[in-house]
């Protein structure tokens, strides 16, 4: 177990569990937490004795992304800009996060139960296995804020659904619910509430588990190299834009407008 409460993280032979427990928060990843996954994440990366990973979230959702909370700390409180080094300090923490998810060498799975939102969805399509309860939904809605999709977003769903259904997630700020998800390639299953969620997923656990690990890890090595080349483009893609949206007028106003709603 982590000494903080707000992560989750037990290893049980060779599986390995990593929870976002902020219910409370609907398990928005601020700074601290998402440095505390990727610390979790790139130990375990290096790991032989671990056959697979599971990323889930407690209370009802797997995470709502980027905890706009945090970002308006950035900018004192929302009463000023992001400067430039702020930016690239907020896009740095989820192309990093994206980044320790597919480092790991074995198989991860994402169980993912309510909202898996902006950057929190971007955690949950960048595992090996997705598998959702049917209240589940995929939504990114940076566009509406003045933002742009990160955490590799920009490449992670086109390579699972296809550059038109992808526009419509990524441009539209479309909500994906899980049965949509599924009939569009984006997940792997959808179940019908959470304790069949974690039932199936305890039973694909048993199933990789079982298998030889080399073969598994060289799989997987062998499926991301093609299916995954572009990755570091779209990180490098969207840190640019990203840096230049965080500092612009526009997501200024909702910086502003979203202080202002929680003094």
């Amino acid at each position: 177990m982590t000494d903080s409460d707000a992560l989750l993280a037990t290893v049980d032979g060779p599986v390995a569990r990593l929870t976002i427990n902020r219910p409370e928060r609907m398990n928005a990843l601020n700074g601290d937490v998402s440095l505390a996954i990727r610390a979790v994440l790139d130990d375990w990366a290096h790991r032989d004795d671990l056959r697979v990973v599971v990323l889930t979230g407690a209370g009802g959702s797997f995470s709502t992304g980027a905890d706009i909370t945090d970002i308006a700390t950035h900018a004192g409180g929302g009463e000023s800009a992001v400067d430039e080094a702020d930016a690239i300090s907020i896009i740095s923490n989820g192309s990093d996060l994206a980044r320790s998810v597919r480092a790991i060498p074995v198989p991860v799975i994402a169980a993912v139960d309510g909202a898996a939102v902006g950057v929190g969805a971007s955690l949950a399509l960048g595992a090996d296995l997705v598998y959702a309860t049917s209240r589940a939904y995929f939504l990114f809605p940076f566009v509406t804020i003045g933002l742009m999709p990160d955490g590799g977003a920009s490449m992670l769903v086109a390579a699972s659904i296809g550059r038109a259904r992808a526009n419509a997630l990524l441009m539209l700020g479309e909500k994906f619910r899980a049965s949509t998800a599924f009939d569009a390639g984006l997940i792997t299953e959808v179940l019908d509430d959470e304790p069949a969620l974690r039932a199936r997923v305890d039973e694909v656990v048993a199933q990789l588990v079982a298998k030889s690990s080399a073969a598994l890890r060289t799989t997987k090595a062998a499926s991301d190299a093609i299916t995954m080349a572009a990755f570091e483009t779209a990180l490098a893609e969207e840190m640019a834009g990203q840096t230049r949206l965080l500092q612009s007028p526009e997501f200024q106003q909702t910086l502003a407008a979203f202080t202002k709603h929680h003094r």
